[in-house]
């Protein structure tokens, strides 16, 4: 940005608060009396994030409105898209012009933000009155399997709609009903047999659609993009998981790992994750597991803004481009004023100081974990001290929250939200006393805790839907965490709305695999074979002439399992 345009901005927001300062050398920032709370920024859409897309038209008939309450506090005088516009290539920091001044005390923060449902009533409602395979198909829509179907054409198979669905119903099958080897589904033996997947498709097709399937033409190509080869599906399920909006005031930014073994330039090794290797993937969640949004990490050089003309921000710190990737779309279609009520938490992987002066800025609050070589002051705190005690310090210039805690080491936070007071309280296990006690910890680091996870969250319901059938193509991998993401949005969704019985990610992948191996045509309940004694030759003898031993038990003839399933294939 601009030093003039942060100047501004920055007497801008002084000119509308006051500071007052008590006994203990702590700040409160109030609006001032002449403040009328209303911006100067550029008037922006007020049908908040509701995506124009053929697949949720139900839900766009009535021209939703996100219902917002008026709320006090510093309002930015600049819209986020003239902030986007002041951006440069070679801008290192978010705030260059920014001087920290650190004090010891707290900035106090009185409205300390919760967790608010925006989803209007009649939206409600219509959720309710959906069934799962609908809201499921929200997500995994109609356009994104043409995509798929159209690729997949390009690559010598006709496929059409209605075998997409029975393959992805036998794949949603595989995530609860589990072999150890995907031929085990089709066994002639009835314990290892799964008769729904053999009476929807036979093995030889779906081993083909298996080889042949594409998420990509050979057009789409970009040697720009790493991840070119599912950019388009994943851009269509992108806008899908935004057709409701940001329809939660807690959200959170963290990364996740899709488990794979395989051969890419994608492939990332996490020493602590649980999957170390594997594909990451940027997320933003709600605080119960709702996927906002999500991208392909495709390397250190990612310019999250990419464009082969105007690359913006490259030189930043990776942290902070990505939760300025995730967060960009709320910020465009969100007016500053009803951007303040919005709060945005994410570990030390992403935390700097220059980022959370920045979002605050700009009117997102923020709260993060921080590792202490990202400030350039510390927090002074004996390692033998007692669990919860506590240092803070914060930014004069900006009400910036520096708190480190004793815990089992000492832990920092940064926080725009949340102060010290008032405290919050944590049960943990004493070893002295060898039960749990409950501690007083700064406010800051209890709602850190309280509203972090969502995305870790997600991440789990997704590796509860592990399907046994894999693949070495990183596609794949990708092709299966859209289902997966598909599967747990609409059991997150059916939940929010259903207050009488709460259901599981697995009851949803029931219901959609159901629904999808119901649309096969390959039935063969009339026609059964058993095994016949000794060898016959099928009855088809003049163009097939092969040994069988099976018997139809409706026709009482004796066929080979190809001549079978041409003659009572529906």
């Amino acid at each position: 940005m601009s030093s003039t345009a942060k100047k501004r901005k920055s007497s801008r927001i002084k000119s509308n608060v006051c500071v007052e300062e008590d006994e203990n050398s702590r700040i409160i920032i109030l609006p001032s009396a002449d403040y009328s709370g209303e911006s100067d920024s550029d008037v922006e859409s007020e049908e908040v994030g509701v995506a124009d897309h053929a697949a949720i038209t139900d839900f766009q008939d009535e021209n939703v409105l996100h219902e917002y309450s008026e709320l006090s506090g510093d309002v930015p005088g600049i819209s986020y898209r003239k902030v986007l516009d002041t951006y440069g290539e070679n801008q290192e920091k978010l705030e260059p012009d920014h001087e920290y001044e650190w004090v010891d005390g707290e900035c106090v923060i009185n409205d300390t933000p919760d967790n608010a449902l925006l989803l209007p009533t009649n939206v409600q409602n219509k959720i309710r009155d959906s069934s799962l395979v609908d809201l499921f198909q929200l997500f995994f829509s109609l356009e994104l399997k043409e995509v798929i179907v159209d690729a997949t054409r390009e690559n010598g198979y006709d496929l059409t709609i209605e075998e997409l669905d029975v393959f992805v119903g036998i794949l949603i099958t595989s995530m609860f009903n589990g072999r150890k080897s995907q031929k085990d589904y089709w066994s002639r033996l009835p314990l290892l047999r799964c008769e729904p997947i053999a009476a929807a498709m036979s093995r030889n097709k779906y081993s083909t659609i298996k080889e042949k399937i594409k998420m990509s033409k050979d057009s789409d190509g970009n040697s720009n993009d790493r991840a070119w080869r599912v950019r388009k599906p994943l851009e269509i399920f992108r806008k899908n998981i935004k057709c409701f909006g940001y329809f939660s005031t807690a959200l959170s930014v963290d990364e996740m790992m899709i488990k794979f073994y395989g051969r890419t330039v994608l492939k990332q090794y996490i020493q602590n994750k649980l999957d170390r290797f594997g594909i990451k993937m940027w997320a933003l969640c709600m605080v119960n597991g709702f996927l906002l949004d999500c991208d392909i990490y495709c390397g250190k050089g990612t310019n999250i803004y990419a464009s082969e003309t105007n690359p913006k921000l490259s030189k930043c710190a990776l942290g902070s481009r990505v939760v300025l990737q995730m967060v960009q779309n709320l910020l465009l279609i969100v007016t500053p004023r009803k951007l303040y009520q919005y709060h945005l938490t994410f570990d030390n992987f992403f935390t700097g100081p220059d980022l959370l002066v920045h979002l605050k800025n700009i009117g997102l609050r923020a709260t993060g974990t921080v590792r202490s070589n990202r400030i350039k002051t510390t927090n002074e705190i004996d390692k033998k001290s007692k669990r919860g005690t506590f240092v803070s310090k914060y930014d004069k210039n900006s009400g910036l929250n520096y708190i480190t805690v004793m815990y089992s080491k000492p832990l920092s936070v940064l926080s725009t939200c949340a102060s010290v007071r008032p405290f919050g309280t944590v049960r943990r296990y004493s070893k002295e006393q060898k039960k749990k006690e409950t501690l007083e910890f700064p406010r800051a680091f209890t709602f850190y805790n309280q509203y972090m996870g969502g995305v870790d969250l997600h991440d789990s319901h997704c590796s509860n839907l592990r399907s046994p059938i894999r693949s070495k193509k990183w596609t794949w991998v990708i092709f299966m965490r859209l289902i997966q993401s598909s599967i747990t949005n609409a059991t997150v969704l059916e939940n929010l709305v259903t207050h009488d019985k709460k259901i599981g990610t697995k009851d949803t992948a029931q219901a959609v695999a159901e629904s999808y191996l119901a649309k096969s045509s390959y039935n063969l309940e009339r026609h059964r074979y058993e095994t016949a004694p000794g060898k016959k030759y099928c009855t088809n003898s003049k163009s097939c002439g092969k040994r069988t031993t099976k018997k139809c038990t409706e026709c009482n003839t004796y066929q080979c399992l190809s001549c079978f399933t041409a003659k009572h294939k529906k």
